[in-house]
């Protein structure tokens, strides 16, 4: 029995919404929507409303509210995401045991150096789309009663309203002594540190 997935783009709103040319094979870009969608747009929506959206396009019943959250603000914040998540992988292949970098007659193959700005900016782009998602969910929660309706007992995923990271994160304990006083001899300045 095969598992099914549920995309909430489809590779053609991918590669038309992005960078992507329409070279690009639709198979190599499903995991990675998927990826992006399991990784930045889960944790948002958490598992209730996600399962809701899932199983209304499942059911074709997708409409109202439900329909504006999908196509107005998940979209496209995912588009961006998937295209981010994409990006390193399209110039590489595994061939017979062995992972490859692809080549065309007609250009040459840019270095994970150079893709960086282009993911860096994809991923600014998906941030603001994913904070309008979040404040869209956050100030219409009547019209989407799966969004606090997870039981973390369950495995449920609860909505998480953070979007944007600083890129380190120091969640010290301020009764971590040990920690606290190695950080302050580091130079680092803890909020309430004892």
């Amino acid at each position: 029995m095969a598992i099914q997935h549920t995309l909430f783009i489809s590779t053609d709103r991918l590669i038309k919404d992005s960078a992507l040319g329409s070279s690009v094979d639709a198979n190599l870009l499903l995991p990675y929507i998927l990826m992006a969608q399991d990784r930045y747009i889960l944790p948002i929506l958490g598992t209730d409303l996600t399962n809701k959206l899932i199983s209304d396009i499942q059911g074709s019943s997708l409409a109202g509210d439900y329909l504006t959250l999908l196509q107005t603000f998940i979209q496209p914040a995912l588009v961006q995401f998937s295209f981010a998540t994409v990006l390193p992988f399209l110039r590489l292949r595994m061939v017979n045991n062995a992972i490859v970098t692809m080549n065309s007659e007609q250009g040459s193959s840019v270095s994970h150096e150079e893709l960086k700005p282009l993911i860096n900016a994809s991923m600014d782009q998906a941030e603001f789309y994913r904070e309008r998602l979040i404040d869209y969910v956050s100030n219409n929660t009547s019209s989407f009663p799966e969004y606090s309706t997870n039981q973390s007992k369950d495995g449920d995923l609860s909505p998480t309203t953070a979007n944007y990271y600083a890129g380190l994160n120091l969640d010290v304990s301020p009764s971590n002594s040990r920690m606290n006083a190695l950080l302050r001899k580091a130079g680092v300045t803890i909020v309430d540190c004892n």
